[in-house]
């Protein structure tokens, strides 16, 4: 018997029961929907298939998680899969932001010799001499992607252009800049 034939409680006993296959046929049942629903937080197909085997795992762990009266088992594990793409999410977010913290910490212990700050202050006047030579179609990209900090993606939505054009000029853009930073620290 299908799940789809059988009633909310039916599925809960079956679940709590350790009914293996009634778990495999929820799982071939359910698990492309949960894969997307982690798909749509998370934008990574590893992650959210790691998600939807979470997902089920909990289930098959825990069967009594499963609330027969508040609704049918597909929203139940969409809203799981849902939530953990977002606990993912967060706890990505906070080791990203730890990891940034414990790199300021240590940048802020090391002084910068005068040498250094006098070879980044070059650098820098250079890269933005170069970066005002190149023509708009290839500078006002690499300006919204590195110091606007967007996606190409948001590159290309915001200049109305395909995001593979948009990715080309870029790396034409940055491959002069290279080439003419190179040329100005070289001839200094």
């Amino acid at each position: 018997m299908h799940t789809i034939d059988r009633t909310n409680e039916a599925i809960a006993a079956g679940i709590n029961a350790g009914d293996e296959a009634l778990l495999a046929e929820l799982y071939q049942t359910h698990a492309p929907r949960v894969t997307a629903v982690a798909m749509s937080v998370l934008r990574d197909r590893d992650l959210a298939a790691d998600i939807t085997q979470d997902v089920f795992t909990r289930l098959w762990r825990n069967p009594d998680r499963y609330r027969p009266d508040r609704g049918p088992i597909g929203a139940f594990l969409a809203v799981d899969a849902k939530g953990r793409s977002i606990d993912l999410l967060r706890s990505r977010k906070a080791e990203l932001a730890r990891e940034r913290k414990d790199n300021l910490m240590r940048g802020a212990e090391h002084k910068a010799s005068t040498e250094d700050t006098a070879i980044v202050a070059v650098v820098g006047d250079s890269v933005r001499e170069s970066l005002g030579l190149l023509p708009d179609d290839q500078r006002i990209p690499i300006e919204l992607a590195f110091f606007g900090d967007l996606s190409y993606r948001s590159v290309a939505e915001r200049l109305s252009l395909p995001e593979g054009t948009v990715k080309t000029r870029i790396r034409t853009g940055l491959r002069a800049l290279r080439n003419n930073v190179s040329e100005e620290l070289v001839a200094a």
